[in-house]
């Protein structure tokens, strides 16, 4: 795991459910240690809890810019996304691999990356978020994302 450069991007919301207890201070330090400020919405427990609750949490700090990302850990991410996906104005992305954590920034202006304990190594977790963070969107996909806006406000 190397070390994050930053563009602009200094607060992040960090949310976890019961699965990613065991890596969750992992992730944290991680992330500390690359100069980022957390604000942790993470699970403290032995029992098991309800990821929609986390997946707002983290999606608040975002709508309410006292986040300027954020990272949301489930057993797949895949939970984590539709919750946090169910908030206007907030796009969440599951990312599988380096280059999904990529686009979701880069074509998709995604706001959240979404992450699984149960089917993501600790360094491949790291290392997806780092992409995601150092990755810029690329304005010529705008009118796509302007797309997606208008379809929320419909439906």
């Amino acid at each position: 795991m190397g070390n994050i450069i930053t563009h602009k991007i200094k607060k992040l919301a960090f949310g976890t459910d019961h699965t990613a207890t065991k890596i969750r201070g992992k992730v944290k330090n991680y992330l500390q240690s690359s100069g980022y400020e957390i604000e942790d919405f993470g699970f403290n427990g032995d029992s098991s809890c309800d990821y929609p609750d986390f997946a707002l949490k983290v999606s608040k700090a975002i709508l309410t810019k006292r986040a300027d990302k954020g990272i949301l850990i489930c057993g797949t991410g895949i939970g984590m996304s539709i919750a946090a996906n169910k908030i206007k104005n907030v796009i969440a992305a599951t990312c599988w691999d380096e280059n999904t954590a990529k686009l979701a920034a880069q074509h998709n202006a995604a706001d959240i990356i979404c992450l699984g304990s149960r089917t993501t190594a600790l360094d491949d977790i790291c290392h997806r978020i780092e992409i995601f963070l150092r990755t810029q969107f690329e304005e010529r996909h705008s009118q796509r994302i302007k797309k997606i806006k208008e379809i929320e406000k419909q439906y």
